[in-house]
């Protein structure tokens, strides 16, 4: 990147001049005797000097205005947007003008040459500032200004080659006195993968389909299939009972519908503003990932018989029946929606990479299949009894079937842990101990004592163990935010430890590191992967982890890259989405021979990886 200065002579530069007289005689005529006497006065000096002096080599002179090209991205992506950055860093007491000018000054201009098949889309200006020179009021900036332009990459810019960026900046600099100033700025980078032809190609019905196959298939993952137990422990503890299944069915279905919608709108709104996310997105952020522990927690306690809220409070005893039974349902579905995001079904990542590359209606139907696929099973059984009447009445077998379901519970409870440790390190992890301890207090607090005979004995065990829980909590929170800072201070980028120990087949993956590899012709398989994500891990375990399949990379000269999602990295989300994805897992094999990447499943099996192996061999 260039900085500014006055680069040599210009064929523009008299017409410059001859304007700039024009528009600053009315300033310059303003300067009372006594500040132009010293001007005449150092040139009467000037003309006394020796002609060895007047020869003598110039001082070096500190131009008012720097300018410099940042890009936002350390590749174009072919099909999508390159954003860049002009940034004018303008010296204390100096001001430039905007495009446009009214009065005196000269307008900011920007040249570009850029390479064939580019265009340039759009460049953003800031609001200028107001100025005062010698009581003549003009508008422009000063201090350091940013212009953000974004260019349009062809689709058939090639892979791994690697193109030049130039524009020609020319601005006015004025305070007392004016000074034109010119840049010239250029800027190398590599082209990086196409954007491929799926998301575009993918039909909204087929978009629609998908996404129904995925929310179906999602009731069977490691993270819904302890919730769908707990519904249907409910239903079999109400065998027999009076009950009205068609509402509750709707009542689920609504619970998930309306969450994803939420969610689906969070989406939508958030990437409107330019940054890139996907699904599973919430557990970033380490408070979110805290409350969401808690809850489990809590969850859990409930199932093991620590407390009971429906047998404490009359009010909450009548959310077993009636309405109340509606309201359960209700949020049954909002856990399901909650417990599910860590997970990505097969068909799911495609039709959520369409949902969320097109327009915001089509955002909120493709979730709404998503959704209803969710919904299905644990609606079904709600809205047909009779597939519930074959299990046999509640007894002494659901009670330990309900304490048995704490167990998965707790197990989520660990995993939350380890994310959070990810994000927040060691620090974050104890004080979520810390605070899951005292909350778990306030829980035994609540079911010794909150359905004592006296009054206040159950007033004073509610407010106690309440305060505990909250105490709690909000101590877990705090550690989180401070332990994430120091996880951030103290991880190196491109080093990260959040999907486990160092393992020294992967190398940290990023634009750059991947554009050069393809362009020297390297095969690359990719993996985009999170803490967080529970199919990532299992898919680590049963099939990435697999010593044969790493002798054969190496064997086949394939470079392994691990693209950790764990915290937020808008190069990453970038990436996803060229490969028409908004989720993780998702794994991304690049041929040497610049070909499209081959996708894999998000679910992987020794099979499947020893058929893809074989495949890459075949293009080696």
């Amino acid at each position: 990147m260039s900085k500014s200065g006055m680069a040599g002579p210009d064929p523009r530069l008299p017409a410059r001049l001859s304007r700039l007289r024009m528009k600053t005689g009315p300033i310059l005529k303003r300067v009372p005797p006594p500040r132009v006497l010293p001007v005449f006065l150092l040139a009467a000096a000037l003309s006394s000097c020796s002609p060895a002096a007047l020869h003598a080599a110039p001082s070096p002179v500190s131009q008012p205005v720097s300018v410099s090209l940042v890009p936002e991205s350390a590749a174009a992506v072919p099909g999508g947007e390159l954003a860049l950055g002009i940034v004018f860093d303008i010296e204390p007491g100096w001001h430039i003008y905007g495009q446009s000018v009214s009065g005196t000054g000269l307008p900011t201009s920007l040249a570009w040459d850029l390479p064939k098949g580019w265009s340039l889309e759009s460049v953003s200006w800031p609001p200028t500032q107001s100025f005062s020179i010698l009581g003549t009021a003009t508008e422009g900036y000063a201090g350091k200004t940013s212009l953000e332009a974004r260019l349009l990459v062809p689709r058939g810019a090639k892979s791994g080659a690697r193109v030049a960026v130039k524009v020609e900046a020319a601005w006015l600099a004025c305070r007392l006195e004016c000074e034109p100033g010119e840049a010239s700025l250029a800027l190398e980078l590599p082209v990086g993968e196409p954007v491929p032809a799926t998301p575009g190609a993918l039909s909204l019905a087929l978009a629609l389909l998908l996404a129904f196959a995925g929310g179906l298939i999602l009731n069977l993952m490691p993270c819904v299939l302890p919730v769908l137990s707990i519904k249907v422990l409910a239903f079999a503890r109400r065998s027999g009972e009076e009950r009205r299944p068609v509402a509750q069915a709707a009542a689920f279905t609504a619970g998930v519908l309306a969450s994803l919608w939420a969610l689906a709108g969070l989406l939508a709104a958030i990437r409107s503003s330019g940054r890139a996310l996907g699904w599973g997105f919430q557990l970033q952020d380490p408070r979110f990932v805290v409350a969401a522990a808690f809850l489990f927690f809590l969850i859990a306690l409930n199932l093991f018989g620590v407390f009971e809220l429906g047998s404490r409070l009359p009010r909450l005893a009548a959310l077993a029946s009636g309405r109340g039974a509606l309201l359960s349902a209700f949020l049954g579905g909002f856990l399901a929606v909650l417990v599910s995001t860590p997970c990505s079904a097969p068909f799911m990542g495609a039709a959520i990479g369409y949902a969320l590359a097109q327009e915001p209606a089509r955002i909120f139907l493709v979730f709404t299949s998503l959704g209803l696929g969710l919904a299905l099973p644990v609606a079904a059984l709600s809205a047909f009894p009779g597939l519930i009447e074959r299990v046999p009445k509640s007894g002494l077998w659901t009670t330990r079937l309900r304490q048995a379901l704490g167990f998965p519970m707790m197990a989520t409870v660990a995993w939350l842990g380890y994310v959070l440790s990810s994000l927040g390190g060691a620090g974050a992890l104890l004080a979520l101990i810390e605070g899951l301890v005292a909350a778990a207090l306030g829980a035994w607090i609540w079911g010794t004592w909150g359905s004592s005979e006296g009054r206040r004995a159950r007033v004073a065990a509610a407010v106690l163990g309440l305060a505990l829980a909250s105490l709690g909590l909000a101590w877990a929170a705090r550690g989180s935010s401070s332990g994430q800072t120091r996880a951030v201070a103290e991880t190196a980028p491109g080093e990260r430890t959040a999907t486990g120990k160092a393992d020294p087949f992967w190398r940290p993956w990023s634009e750059e590191t991947l554009a050069g590899l393809r362009g020297r012709g390297v095969p690359v398989f990719v993996d985009f992967t999170a803490s967080w994500c529970l199919s990532c891990q299992v898919n680590e375990a049963v099939a990435l982890d697999d010593p044969a399949l790493r002798r054969r990379f190496a064997e086949l000269g394939v470079v392994a890259l691990k693209a950790d999602w764990s915290s937020r990295d808008e190069s990453i989300a970038r990436a996803l989405a060229a490969l028409g994805r908004a989720s993780v897992p998702l794994y991304a094999y690049y041929p040497p021979d610049a070909k499209a990447p081959v996708i894999l499943p998000e679910l992987l099996t020794p099979e499947i990886v020893r058929r893809n192996t074989e495949m890459i061999g075949k293009e080696k």
